[in-house]
């Protein structure tokens, strides 16, 4: 019997493993889907959703995974079906997921969602950034343990979370003017898509190729190892002019 549970709990940790490594794509769409049916409860008439945007811009293409168009201002909502802990800083160039011991870097998605806060200013051509309001969802799985002042939270948090803001800053008219107009960017082809795709690997193997010799991506400047509250971490020398870190 003894044997069997060991055996039984091997399998199961060799199986996270194989799913974390293997299989980020399908898990990435089943965690979208989830966020889907959450926000698809929200109230039709106050709440515009629209989700798996990729828009094109004069900085290139942005996919972004939910849009929600409010009164009480524009939800721009990146999803990460994750468990485990989840460690980073507000300014860290990566955060870390923790499984198992296991653990995985993925790009902060603070400034991911930022990225789209512009992208989307740029498109819908409005100048006040606090119109948006970035929302970063885990996995109920994930252990969130981020220090920052934005919203970063598990996804039976986020209809509550939403329906928290109540303060008019958007008229119906802008409102339906605005998802008449991101409406014209959820019809893109695998092409496209698959375009995209390259551009951010692209970069992201840029990144790591800087990193791994001891050069910051972000501004050119020598990368020095400093100790934090979760482990060692690389940081700039230039700091404070510049925040980029990143977690060993």
């Amino acid at each position: 019997m003894i044997i069997l549970v060991i055996l039984g709990f091997i399998i199961f940790f060799a199986f996270s493993i194989f799913m974390a490594k293997t299989m980020p794509g399908r898990r990435g769409r089943a965690g979208e889907n989830k966020v889907s049916r959450i926000l698809s409860k929200l109230p039709y008439i106050q709440y515009r959703v629209i989700n798996d945007v990729l828009l094109k811009t004069s900085h290139g293409t942005t996919q972004i995974d939910h849009v929600v168009l409010s009164e009480y201002g524009i939800f721009v909502i990146e999803t990460k079906n994750y468990s485990g802990w989840i460690l980073g800083g507000e300014h860290s160039e990566e955060w870390t997921k923790n499984v198992y011991g296991q653990k995985y870097q993925f790009r902060n998605p603070l400034k991911q969602n930022y990225a789209h806060v512009k992208a989307l200013m740029e498109v819908l051509e409005i100048t006040d950034q606090n119109i948006f309001i970035p929302i970063i969802a885990f996995s109920n799985q994930a252990d969130i343990k981020v220090q920052c002042s934005k919203e970063v939270i598990n996804f039976r948090h986020l209809k509550n979370t939403i329906l928290r803001y109540q303060n008019k800053v958007l008229s119906i008219d802008k409102m339906v003017l605005y998802e008449a107009k991101l409406q014209g960017f959820t019809n893109y082809t695998k092409d496209e898509k698959s375009i995209h795709v390259a551009g951010v690997k692209a970069k992201a193997d840029f990144n790591k190729a800087n990193i791994s010799i001891g050069i910051c991506p972000k501004c050119g400047g020598k990368l020095v190892e400093r100790k934090g509250k979760y482990g060692n971490f690389l940081g700039c020398s230039n700091y404070p002019r510049c925040h980029f870190t990143y977690n060993l």
